[in-house]
């Protein structure tokens, strides 16, 4: 049986991969500078100044937060996430982007509302990413999961999509996990009615890509590389329903698309994580992430 922690491992992974080239959206530019990436790479980009190769974008960071809060408290907890994030980022020292859905959330806090209203209005796929040590608990059911799991992404955006994503994704890698092959966890989750926000034209578009002749680069540009949930949510879809049973390619793919491949690759990482051991990915990403160490070290003080 895979550990859950390799949901953790593999997410974080494709966040580092994703540092170097973050946020280039030129393909040929991506291509001109830096050939086919591979491996971690420092950053390229004034975004991330001062971060390493292997290290973590600030999507990364925030998870590393929830990691800290799981570990410390013993369960997810709104407040106590809540008090650590914005710690975090009122710290002069802290090295990470403070994105708009940041500086948003910061500033409604700043002002007095409680961590459950203080979101932005970001409709960007990286409020969704941060799940992965969710999966690390013991949850009474799965509607618990699903609700932590919406909650923690509404804390700082504050859109219908992105929160329903959340739990889209999050019903994906369960059905993983639980012995669903990706492409059939997928079809299952996008074909539930109780969806009121995600469009069935989003997967229905990706699953005509992954179809398709189009390589990988073409079909994510065509869909769009920004960080909005239109374009981030159906990139990921055609990637997972693209490369169901090989998770470097796909994160390969991801990263060499261009884009916001941080935000895109930490959901695929979750779901090749619940399918596959981090042990399947090439082993310098695993022994040259930067926070390795750290991430054992928290997953072992969860109950």
């Amino acid at each position: 049986m895979i550990p859950t922690s390799d949901i953790v491992f593999t997410s974080l992974i494709a966040d580092a991969l994703a540092l170097g080239p973050h946020w280039i959206y030129h393909q040929k530019e991506l291509k001109k500078r830096f050939g086919h990436i591979m491996s971690y790479m420092a950053p390229a980009t004034a975004y991330h100044t001062g971060k390493n190769a292997g290290d973590q974008t600030h999507y990364g960071d925030q998870t590393m937060l929830l990691l800290h809060s799981i570990a410390e408290f013993g369960r997810f907890d709104l407040e106590h996430y809540a008090a650590k994030w914005r710690e975090f980022w009122e710290n002069p020292q802290t090295i990470s982007y403070r994105d708009g859905a940041t500086k948003a959330t910061l500033a409604h806090l700043h002002s007095g509302m409680p961590p459950e209203s203080a979101a932005s209005s970001s409709s960007e796929l990286g409020g969704t990413v941060r799940t992965a040590p969710l999966f690390l608990l013991d949850w009474e059911d799965d509607e618990a999961l699903f609700s932590a799991a919406r909650s923690l992404t509404a804390f700082t955006h504050n859109d219908p999509p992105v929160v329903e994503a959340a739990e889209f994704f999050t019903r994906v890698i369960l059905a993983v996990q639980r012995g669903a092959g990706i492409s059939d966890a997928l079809e299952e989750t996008a074909a539930l009615l109780h969806w009121e926000a995600i469009p069935t034209e989003w997967f229905a578009a990706a699953r005509r890509s992954s179809a398709s002749s189009a390589s990988d680069g073409e079909a994510l540009e065509g869909h769009g590389l920004t960080c909005h949930i239109p374009d981030a949510f159906t990139g990921v879809c055609h990637l997972l329903l693209r490369h169901p049973e090989t998770p470097a390619t796909a994160l390969i793919e991801n990263i060499n698309a261009g884009g916001d491949s941080a935000a895109r690759g930490m959901v695929l990482g979750m779901v090749y994580g619940a399918a596959f051991p981090v042990s399947a990915l090439p082993a310098s990403w695993l022994s040259d992430l930067n926070a390795r160490d750290e991430i054992n070290g928290l997953i072992d003080k969860i109950p």
